[in-house]
This record gives C-alpha cells, structure tokens and sequence, in this order.
C-alpha cells in the first residue's frame, strides 16, 4: 500500500479536517461492513474495538495527530504501549455478537498505521470539500486529479483532468479518497479557467451505475457479504470502481449536503415550488430524529465538560471541550423571512445551522444558575420551532439577528438566529436559546427594540 505523506499538509493545524474528525461519535461494531459508507462520516468506529476505552484512546491519538501534525511513527509509538496494557494487541481468540469464536489480530503496528493514514487522509478531504463548497460561486468547475506515478491506481488515473459541476452528483461518488492509500484530490477553478483552458465540462449523472459488491466473508458462515456500491461507467468504456465502501464524499456526508441545498433553493424561480421544497425538507422526519440524536449526545459532552470545569480535571476539559466546528443544520430558511432580511441588505445563506460550542452557551451554567435554560425536551423541539410557522419572528437592528419567540403563557422561549457572523463559516447560525418572561418581550416590541418579521 503506497504512503501518504501528509506531514507537510498538517504542520498547522486545519480546522476543517479537525472539525470533521471530531464531530464523529463513537459506533462498537465487530465487522467493518456493518457501519457502511456515509455513517462512517459522522461516526468513529474501528472493527473488533467493543470497549469504548479502546475507542476513546485511539480516537484522542488520532485526534492529536492531526491537531499537532504528528507523524505516523509518533502517533503509533505513543499509542501501542496503552492499547498493550489495556490486552487489545496482537492475535487473540475472538467471540463475536453470535458467540462464535476464532482467533483475529487486534492492535498492531502496521493496523495503527492504516489508521493513521486513512483518518487522517479522510478528514483532510473533507475540510478541502467545505472549503470548495464554501467558494463554489466563483470557482463552480471541480478538476479529479490524480498523482500520476507506478503507484496510482489505472481506474484512478481515467479520472484524471476530468471537470465536472461541484453540484453534480457524481462527486458523491468519487470525491477523494476512493480507497486505501488513495492520494488523488480535487482542483476547483473559474469559468475564466475553464475557458482559458478548454476543459470541457461534463455531466457525471449518466456515468454512474448502481451495483452490488461483496464487502467481505462472513467467517462464521462462509457466506459472501453483498453490499450496494456504485461504479463510473466512462464514455470511452473504461470503468472506474471506488474501494468496497469509499463510493461516497465524506465531506458531503457530514455537513455538505445542506449547504448544497441551500445554494439550489436560490435558484428556484418558481415561488410555490420553492415554497414547497422547503417546507419539505424542514418538516422531514428524518432530519427531526438526527438533530434530536445529536442534541442528546452534545448535551451529554457538555455536562461532562461543566463537571470537569467544576472539578478542574484537566484531562476531561481537554477530552470534552466544546467545538465550535461540531455543526448540525437545524432548518432552511423560509421565503418570508428571507425577503424581510434581504430588504435590509443582509443576504442570508438560508441554511441554519447549530454548534456545540453555542449549545454549550445555551445551556451554560449562568442559564442553569438563573433557571432559563432549556431541557432536553425543548431543545428537541428547536427543529420544530425553527422551522414551522407557530414561532413569532421578530427582528432586532441593532444586533442584526432573528429572534425566534415560543409563547407559552407567562413565559416564552426565545431563539436568537444570525446571519455570517464571525465563525459561523459564512452560514446563518444559531446564537443562543433560553426561557424569557412573556411581558419583557412584550415591552421590548412595544419600545422598538424589535421589528414583527411574522
């Protein structure tokens, strides 16, 4: 398998890819097919690894790495001698979910290793993907590019120069890496480059194929593991196949794909469609249960971290810290509201989205000491209160943000939403959420504080 060099990539430490590993959870699986594809984007898991002691170790050395540029011989050397003492080393007889027992290889050297390069190779693309999305307007052309020496793959090698749109859905499928030790990237140019160049643009959709794989061998039954994977079916003939379980964008998987939306939504000129897209995807169910299933798990580190800060256990604040890269989306943007704001020159990027560290504001111990921070219950029904047409909507020039009120009889919940501030990677984003007395907010419209947007 070739090296990936990616010592010089991460002298300084890059906050895309830090945000990328870091929002991943823990998920214990025996086999590596049983976390597929575009879960491994928003979960840490490593195969055979059920205690999740063995888990937080190698998920704080993979994380060190990549903050402090380590080099896979530190990274390895620092954590075998803690995966030794905890017995999750080396070749060892093995029982899995059923049971059945046969000896597998553990920790290892050369296991670490892979770790190390496909984490962190992973994370690094990622941030590169946010980044290109984020600049997509002025350089809306992606380039595959591929490292063309003995040890690129062939299939690998087709793609290369190829230019597609950065919406077009093939980069879903073959947006770097697309295997073990893969090392190609993406170029993103201007419509001036384009031309300048004469690239020809093309479009990916008819090329990609859905197909069947085989992930693997069951070894308790002997039988073969078929998994859905997809191929890209080039107008020459040749054809290129991601490794089994890289024909997704990691990227994409994590946060991308609602930015890409967002940007769509714009472009709809239809006002009932547009109107009805959004509601769609703000009423989806789906989207409902992943925010309450990451509200959950934040809200835990936070509890962890504020117990750590009470205690001064320097170990827990640095393994529990919020991170302000850790985002979810929490709605898009309704036409309404969007046209209230754009009149007054604010254009937003219609995609609302949430942190862990301004949940950790929200519910800061200053909120639980005066009693106006939310449960969980209501912080589940931020989606809700976002999204649907219940909430009044009030605006506040002096700040620039949206405040979203909840009525519920002598107190209200207030939600404060902003536009591209500081941080926020150019996105409209969460500010902060907390109980408030039903008569101040009065008093603050009666007194011009607040404009009525809805």
């Amino acid at each position: 398998m070739p090296t990936v060099n990616l010592q010089t990539a991460f002298q300084q430490s890059p906050k895309d890819a830090v945000a990328y590993f870091r929002s991943k959870g823990f998920v214990v699986s025996d086999n590596w097919w049983e976390v597929w594809q575009r879960s491994h984007a928003t979960a840490f898991t490593v195969a055979k690894a059920m205690r999740t002691d063995v888990l937080e170790d190698i998920r704080q050395g993979l994380d060190q790495a990549l903050t402090q540029g380590k080099t896979a011989k530190q990274f390895t050397d620092e954590l075998a001698p803690l995966l030794q003492k905890k017995g999750w080393w080396g070749k060892q007889v093995w029982a899995d979910n059923q049971g059945n027992a046969r000896e597998v290889q553990l920790g290892s050297y050369h296991r670490l290793r892979n770790m190390y390069r496909i984490n962190l190779q992973t994370a690094y693309m990622s941030g590169r993907y946010r980044r290109q999305l984020a600049s997509a307007k002025t350089r809306p052309y992606w380039m595959y590019v591929a490292i063309l020496d003995g040890q690129t793959r062939p299939t690998h090698r087709k793609l290369n120069g190829k230019v597609f749109r950065y919406d077009d859905p093939i980069w879903q499928v073959i947006y770097p890496p697309n295997g073990w030790g893969c090392r190609c990237r993406v170029r993103a140019l201007s419509a001036k480059q384009i031309e300048r160049m004469g690239i020809q643009v093309e479009n990916g959709q008819p090329y990609i194929q859905d197909i069947q794989a085989e992930a693997g061998i069951d070894k308790t039954t002997g039988e073969a593991i078929q998994v859905e994977h997809k191929q890209i079916n080039l107008p020459d003939g040749t054809t290129m196949r991601p490794d089994v379980g890289w024909a997704y964008n990691p990227g994409e998987a994590a946060f991308g794909t609602d930015m890409a939306i967002a940007q769509k939504i714009g472009r709809v000129q239809d006002v009932e469609l547009r109107s009805q897209t959004i509601q769609a995807l703000n009423n989806s169910p789906e989207r409902e249960s992943v925010f309450k299933d990451w509200v959950k798990k934040r809200l835990e580190r936070i509890d962890a971290f504020q117990s750590a800060q009470k205690a001064k256990d320097l170990d827990k604040l640095r393994a529990f810290g919020p991170n302000p890269n850790d985002k979810t989306v929490l709605g898009f943007l309704p036409d309404d509201v969007y046209a209230y704001l754009s009149e007054r020159n604010i254009k937003p990027a219609r995609a609302i989205v949430i942190s862990e560290r301004t949940l950790a504001h929200a519910n800061s111990v200053k909120h639980k000491d005066t009693d106006v921070h939310l449960d969980l219950e209501q912080y589940n029904q931020l989606v809700n209160w976002i999204n649907q047409s219940n909430a009044q909507v009030l605006f506040e020039p002096e700040r620039g943000d949206l405040v979203y009120i909840v009525r519920q009889g002598r107190e209200s919940i207030k939600i404060v939403v902003g536009f591209n501030k500081k941080g926020s990677d150019g996105l409209d984003a969460f500010v902060n959420a907390y109980r408030s007395k039903t008569e101040d907010i009065d008093k603050a419209i009666a007194g011009n504080i607040f404009e009525i947007v809805r």
